[in-house]
């Protein structure tokens, strides 16, 4: 049996019943919507086993969010894992996001686990040295009449800021400076428009994969149920990229691999960042908001829109090998333009 709703970006969308033979595997063509699957992994059928690496790419660099600025007060501190590796995020006192390398140069104690926040500085549980998370040096050893702290003290720092109410590290391979902005969303600071409201969760795929799909127009069709939006308009300009469709009432922005902006004309605005755990895993951030005219749900309804189109294609995510190079036709181009334009975010 198929299902008939409306989507807000894809409009009627149709989409199978959740199968309950085979061993609960997906009847697709379309995917079923199943939105328990953001939150609830062990509805997942995760059947491919991947040898070795699954991409022929690391973690990408860019600007990632890795908490919302909310769930962090002044001297509380956080353990993170992003970027393959331990991390450390803290709050100075004076209320700047600092985030670090999770493991203190001296004996390697995690400094999330013990560690005290003091001023702009983060002490080690261990023994005590302190650290500044916007410089990354070793400000004091408290014990023995150290005049000449070792240069090798050092902890791996990472540029920080907080913006459209999330906290955002920049990552880099080789330790490179940011090579791109983080956009401001002024209809999260409007009063017009609604709080925002988050959703996160998971995903067993690559950032580049997973943003292939923006370019990936037939599927669509087959996953879910869709024609998809036609696109008016496409511009890529170094790190940015920019669509608009249905007559200028779609427009998605995007800055760097995993950043984007999108605005349904008159319904939503939702910034979305997929943050990098490691090579083959993600962390999704979507931030919500509407026009308050539209009413208080209108948020919750995108929100919940979205999700129930994401949730058609997790299952194909988390079960497709990487094809490298793949076998397309003329009309998917954009999918090789797509990689050829991601190649910049690796060092």
């Amino acid at each position: 049996m198929t299902d008939v709703s409306d989507d807000l970006a894809l409009g009627e969308v149709r989409s199978t019943e959740p199968n309950l033979d085979n061993g609960g595997l997906p009847a697709g063509l379309p995917m079923p919507r199943d939105p328990d699957l953001l939150k609830d992994l062990d509805r997942r059928q995760r059947v491919t086993r991947f040898q070795g690496e699954r991409y022929p790419f690391p973690v990408p660099n860019g600007w990632f969010v890795v908490a919302e600025a909310a769930d962090l007060a002044p001297g509380e501190v956080r353990a993170l894992h992003y970027f393959d590796r331990d991390l450390v995020l803290y709050r100075t006192a004076g209320g700047e996001p600092r985030v670090m390398d999770a493991h203190c140069p001296h004996l390697g104690a995690h400094l999330a686990v013990g560690g005290r926040v003091e001023d702009d500085c983060i002490r080690c549980p261990f023994h005590g040295w302190k650290y500044d998370g916007a410089a990354g040096t070793c400000v004091e050893i408290p014990y023995g009449d150290v005049k000449v702290i070792p240069p090798k003290a050092h902890p791996r720092v990472y540029p920080t800021l907080e913006r459209n109410h999330m906290i955002w590290a920049w990552y880099h391979a080789q330790g490179g400076d940011p090579f791109y902005e983080v956009p401001e969303v002024p209809e999260f600071h409007d009063d017009d428009w609604t709080p925002i409201l988050v959703r996160d969760f998971e995903i067993r795929v690559s950032a580049q994969d997973m943003a292939e799909n923006n370019v990936d127009f037939s599927h669509f069709r087959y996953v879910h149920g869709s024609d998809g939006i036609p696109e008016d308009e496409f511009i890529t300009d170094g790190t940015y990229k920019k669509t608009i469709g249905g007559g200028g009432n779609f427009v998605r922005e995007g800055f760097g691999l995993g950043l984007g902006v999108l605005r349904v004309k008159g319904y939503v605005t939702f910034l979305s960042s997929t943050s990098p755990i490691d090579r083959d895993n993600v962390h999704v951030r979507w931030i919500f908001t509407s026009p308050k005219a539209n009413g208080p749900d209108a948020a919750l309804q995108a929100a919940e829109s979205f999700c129930a189109g994401v949730s058609q294609d997790i299952p194909i995510w988390e079960n497709k090998v990487y094809r490298d190079p793949p076998v397309i036709t003329k009309t998917e181009k954009l999918i090789l333009e797509h990689r050829r334009w991601s190649e910049q975010f690796y060092s």
